[in-house]
């Protein structure tokens, strides 16, 4: 009589059919058509606000278009090779190198001079300096240390957007880091503005390299301006008064730009238009890197499934990244119940444990993610840092702070060695199949 699977065989086998079989491959890719329309969608709103929220930024904050993440991140794809394909590389996606692509992204004075009219020029190049300085950098036109500052601005603060719709939890968290790691007062509020100034304006106005066709309205305008309404960081709301994209991107805007964090600008764009009717290369870039993504949509199928040779599609028994799922499972499982026998009695109910082992679990990935863009304010902090900041967060959770301490006092002797294991596990496979792939 054949013995039944044990929970942890199942539990393999459910992942492997979703994900790795042949079968589970096919129907990716089938979905990946299905859902085109609705991705373009997607990248064309979410990309493009971002992406020139940051661009405009990055003269007020001094940080460089080719230091903003994800602005600065993209991926070609290469055919493998034939020995590649035998270890199950399908894929092979290597990052832009917008520094070479894009002079003008890795140094201020190029940017300056590449993308906006020789009148405004001058102005625009006031006070900029590789780095902000101390009584050098204008006000409002630099980030300073600490490094975490920066890094939240950098590569940090779009991941929690991403993390987070913008309601008040998102604005609570953001407040939270930015008061924690000593940002200027004014700085989260306005980073939050800027942002909502470009959704609410791709939203409820028609500007070229930001609205979509369909999906945004056409403007409104008073008095030859256009108006869109707008929620502030406070909470009040506004009716905001634009002529042209940079007014949104860096324009200063009474009573939602603070004094010093926004420029005076003039009613035409100070955009440079090539020849007379070219978007800037600021805004092909953008527009540029959303029309790649879109067309690479369809090898979404094989990214997900790289590393998984053509037998182990058939048997998940030979699966190498079924197995991988299961161990970095079987880590986590062995965690959660570590972290349920330290919780005292009073607040062992159901509810209060899963959100200890949930906070437990983030003290571990948030400084260990092998896919790493958005998480640079964490990993940039010490571990004393890192842990202080973590506990005034669950504490604003609701969870009991003497109970958090102890907690992570007493996992601090193992800390680092499980997030260097988690990390080494989430890359066994790849690492076996690129050294096979080499050697054969």
């Amino acid at each position: 009589m054949m013995k039944p699977y044990s929970d942890d065989t199942l539990k393999k086998q459910k992942y492997f059919e979703k994900t790795l079989s042949a079968n589970a491959i096919y129907n990716i890719y089938l979905r990946t058509l299905d859902a085109s329309p609705i991705f373009a969608q997607y990248v064309w709103l979410q990309v493009s606000a971002f992406d020139l929220t940051e661009l405009g930024m990055g003269l007020l904050y001094n940080i460089l278009p080719v230091d903003f993440q994800p602005l600065a991140i993209d991926f070609t794809y290469e055919t493998p090779t034939p020995s590649e394909t035998l270890q199950g590389i399908w894929a092979k996606f290597k990052q832009v190198d917008f520094a070479k692509m894009y002079l003008w992204m890795a140094d201020f004075r190029t940017y300056v001079l590449e993308n906006f009219k020789e009148e405004f020029q001058p102005d625009l190049l006031i006070g900029v300096v590789p780095k902000a300085i101390y009584g050098i950098t204008p006000y409002g036109r630099g980030v300073y240390d600490p490094v975490v500052a920066r890094e939240f601005l950098r590569a940090t603060f779009w991941k929690l957007r991403l993390i987070r719709t913008p309601d008040i939890s998102w604005q609570k968290m953001m407040d939270d880091i930015a008061e924690y790691i000593q940002m200027i007062g004014v700085t989260d509020e306005h980073i939050f503005n800027r942002l909502m100034m470009i959704f609410s304006a791709q939203t409820y106005a028609f500007i070229l390299g930001l609205s979509l066709i369909g999906r945004s309205r056409l403007t409104e305008t008073v008095n030859g301006w256009g108006t869109v309404p707008i929620r502030t960081a406070k909470g009040e709301i506004y009716d905001l008064y634009f002529k042209t994209l940079d007014h949104l991107q860096m324009g200063f805007i009474l009573g939602v730009t603070p004094l010093g964090y926004g420029l005076l600008l003039p009613k035409q764009s100070i955009y440079k238009l090539p020849e007379g009717k070219k978007n800037p290369p600021v805004i092909k870039l953008v527009t540029d890197k959303i029309k790649n993504m879109v067309n690479r949509l369809t090898l979404f199928t094989w990214s997900y499934t790289n590393y998984n040779k053509a037998e182990e599609m058939l048997d998940f028994h030979k699966s190498e990244r079924t197995n991988q799922y299961h161990l970095l499972q079987t880590q986590r499982t062995i965690i959660e119940d570590w972290v349920a026998k330290q919780i005292p009695r009073e607040e062992a109910n159901p509810i209060r444990i899963r959100q200890y082992k949930n906070a437990v679990l983030q003290a571990i990935a948030w400084r260990a993610k092998r896919h790493r863009w958005g998480y640079n304010a964490w990993r940039v902090m010490d571990e004393q840092q890192y842990k202080e900041w973590w506990k005034q967060y669950w504490k604003g959770q609701g969870l009991n702070e003497t109970t958090l301490e102890s907690i992570y006092t007493r996992m601090e002797v193992w800390l680092k060695r499980i997030r260097e294991e988690k990390v080494r596990l989430g890359e066994k496979v790849k690492r076996t199949r690129l050294r096979l792939a080499l050697l054969s």
